[in-house]
């Protein structure tokens, strides 16, 4: 039988210590039980009908691919205020204030997200959910429930109840992401918030986001009609806004790279976003300086 490796466990151990995973996050990593690993560092595995040379070959994989991620040089990307991102701070403090709902919408990879939880990480009053297609009316009710810091077990109307008590007239925004996910009943379930809390409400998202909003058969004409900003950010974001970006996360580059990764980014951020850290970690890679040849060459890998 095969007897532990013990230079392999001693790895394992001062991963577990400098990373600070808990056994069952190194599990979920490795692919295997919490206790197994529990077992193979207190080297007791094989006592307890366990097999090294089943789980150390995982361990060696997870290990190893630590040991590249810690490796890779990444483009740090933060928030950069455009034109486009002020365009929606302003629209959503409007809403904040004035306690009225404004809807934002447009393609993906304009920034949208990233400027809604800008605004909320400058504006703690700001209560943000980011929705998922999984998201029902009682899931909506327990996030914004559990970002109230109030109990999120319940039926939908204790919950209801709960969350109006709590925001009613505390003069703080109710802010969605992603709002396109949201069903017909979670919809209606934010118009009566916003009605009983007097909270202004943002609902951000695609253009599918307008068409639901009004409903197939006019359901949500109630709330539709309290729409008071509705901002169409369109398909794509000018060059000199991609530009202004570009400028930022990319000091060094010279003028026609900046110039190339504009060009290729088609409008997007997102896009944009993708392109420029695989170019800097091609470059690193390589050993050399950025340029608009390997903005150009990498391009080719995204898909558009």
């Amino acid at each position: 039988m095969k007897q532990i490796n013990h230079t392999l466990q001693q790895k394992l151990a001062e991963f577990k210590a400098k990373s600070g995973m808990n056994q069952t996050q190194l599990a979920r990593g490795i692919g295997t039980s919490p206790a197994s690993i529990s077992m193979y560092l207190n080297g007791t595995y094989a006592e307890k009908g366990g097999n090294y040379e089943t789980i150390e070959p995982k361990i060696e994989a997870f290990l190893e691919m630590q040991d590249s991620k810690a490796q890779r040089e990444e483009l740090v990307l933060g928030f950069v205020s455009t034109k486009t991102t002020r365009r929606i701070a302003e629209v959503m403090r409007d809403a904040h204030e004035g306690g009225e709902v404004a809807v934002i919408y447009g393609q993906a990879g304009l920034g949208k997200t990233q400027a809604v939880k800008h605004y909320c990480e400058q504006n703690p009053a700001a209560v943000l959910i980011e929705a998922n297609p999984s998201f029902t009316a009682l899931v909506l009710m327990r996030k914004l429930a559990t970002a109230c810091k109030l109990v999120s077990m319940g039926s939908l109307n204790d919950l209801f109840e709960s969350v109006a008590e709590r925001l009613r007239d505390s003069g703080r925004l109710i802010v969605v992401d992603e709002a396109e996910n949201l069903p017909l009943r979670a919809l209606e379930i934010l118009r009566r918030l916003h009605d009983e809390t007097g909270c202004g409400l943002v609902l951000s998202g695609m253009p599918k986001l307008v068409v639901n909003l009004r409903g197939k058969h006019g359901e949500l004409v109630q709330l539709y009609s309290r729409v008071s900003v509705a901002l169409p950010l369109g398909d794509s974001l000018p060059d000199d806004e991609l530009m202004a970006i570009a400028q930022t996360a990319l000091p060094e580059a010279d003028e026609e790279t900046l110039a190339e990764v504009v060009k290729q980014a088609n409008g997007n951020t997102r896009r944009m976003s993708k392109l420029m850290c695989g170019a800097v970690r091609t470059a690193n890679k390589n050993g050399i300086q950025l340029q608009a040849g390997i903005v150009k060459k990498y391009s080719t890998l995204i898909i558009r």
